[in-house]
């Protein structure tokens, strides 16, 4: 039996990723209080491998408080065998975490208190009886059986648990309002940060915790140039995972309204670069949004290809580059046009929407999740003032204020 403090003696979701790719167990059932993006995609390549050879997941999580999103319920419906939504009405919070691992001979019970989040399963100070179950075990037996009788219970709770058989059920939460988009709460957060104003702070930055590098498929070669700022400046906000730009797109261009331009510099309209990776030196200018990417908007020979994770799918191949010739217009471009292991395309992805050309009159946003891999949102143009309002820089994609708006959004990891 191990006890495990997060961060000091490990991180919860580098053991899990561990015994999914062990041979000895054949299924997990995961119950958990909250679910994020940030967790579900560092770990949903381990869950697939993990079912690619026969292994059953099933998982049961809350939607209180705010604490589970709308992509990470969809990125467990395409990664787990069944999907369970708990809560109740009556303000009783669902609160518990567990991970059962089911194996012929042996077994293994986690039960702490982290939630399958970036911050839960690396971050956060979390702690976590981690017990091995063997058949022959009188001790183990009976804290086996209790877990199996929980799962049971949660199971026959009728009113109370809703199975997340279609993607349209997880819209259906979403439209009525139990679970948000991610962008969306970090749009909330935001703003209410803006309102408190600024605070002194009175503690230092904790124990260090790192997050795992997401492997993704058919990655290319990521053609990086970063600028350094001074040490004195914490800018975390801008390079750390978890962090958004976001973009106005009135019509777009190409031939399936998919292309994005992302400028060489940007006008800024408020906030101050000074320091960051944007700075220019001139305060009313700062390097264009190609540089979140990481791309130096100078060095105009170089690409770059990112994977773009929209509604729980990984499309590869999305271009960043800088055109010349006969397609040049003085300004870099994002191609969002790359495809799926199963080889759709996400513009067909799209179209499946329903809206004709999705991206047409939207603001988009983008979160970093690895230098080459983003999630991508959609939001209706109607949201615009919203976003601006909670952005630290907020700029003109271009250099005059006929260009399109973007803005850069501060988000820590997120931590329930």
């Amino acid at each position: 039996m191990e006890l495990m403090n997060q961060p000091f003696s490990g991180q919860l979701g580098n053991r899990l990723i561990e015994l999914l790719n062990s041979p000895d167990y054949h299924t997990l059932n995961i119950v958990v209080a909250f679910a994020k993006n940030s967790g579900v995609l560092r770990i949903k390549d381990a869950l697939e491998n993990f079912r690619g050879r026969g292994g059953i997941v099933n998982v049961y999580v809350g939607v209180d408080l705010g604490g589970t999103s709308y992509e990470a319920l969809t990125a467990l419906l395409l990664h787990a065998d069944s999907l369970n939504v708990i809560h109740s009405e009556n303000d009783q919070t669902f609160h518990s975490k567990i991970y059962q691992f089911i194996g012929d001979n042996a077994g293994l019970i986690v039960v702490g208190s982290n939630n399958i989040t970036a911050g839960g399963l690396w971050t956060n100070f979390e702690s976590s009886v981690l017990a091995p179950v063997e058949n022959s075990s009188a001790e183990i037996g009976p804290i086996l059986k209790e877990v199996d009788n929980y799962i049971e219970s949660l199971s026959s709770l009728e009113d109370s648990l809703m199975q997340m058989g279609s993607q349209d059920d997880i819209d259906k939460l979403l439209e009525s309002g139990y679970v948000f988009k991610e962008v969306a709460q970090q749009i909330r957060l935001a703003k209410a940060a803006a309102q408190d104003g600024s605070r002194q702070r009175l503690f230092g930055n904790g124990a260090p915790a790192h997050l795992p590098y997401v492997e993704t498929q058919k990655k290319a070669k990521v053609v990086t140039s970063v600028s350094e700022a001074p040490e004195s400046f914490d800018f975390a906000f801008l390079k750390d995972e978890g962090n958004t730009i976001w973009f106005e797109t009135k019509s777009m261009t190409g031939g399936s309204r998919n292309i994005l331009d992302l400028s060489k510099k940007s006008l800024v309209e408020l906030g101050d670069p000074k320091g960051t990776p944007f700075d220019l030196g001139d305060q009313k200018f700062m390097r264009g949004g190609v540089e979140f990417f990481g791309l130096d908007p100078a060095a105009t020979d170089q690409k770059k290809n990112i994977t773009l994770n929209f509604e729980g799918v990984d499309y590869f191949g999305n271009e960043i580059l800088y055109p010349d010739g006969a397609n040049a217009n003085g300004t870099w471009r994002l191609q969002i046009k790359g495809a799926s292991s199963s080889e759709r395309k996400i513009t067909e992805a799209f179209r499946a929407k329903g809206e004709g050309f999705l991206l047409v009159k939207k603001v988009i946003a983008f979160t970093k999740i690895n230098d080459d891999y983003y999630s991508l949102s959609v939001f209706p143009e109607s949201e615009l003032e919203n976003f601006k309002v909670a952005s630290y820089i907020l700029a003109w994609n271009g250099s005059t204020r006929t260009a399109r708006q973007l803005g850069l959004i501060f988000q820590k990891i997120d931590n329930p």
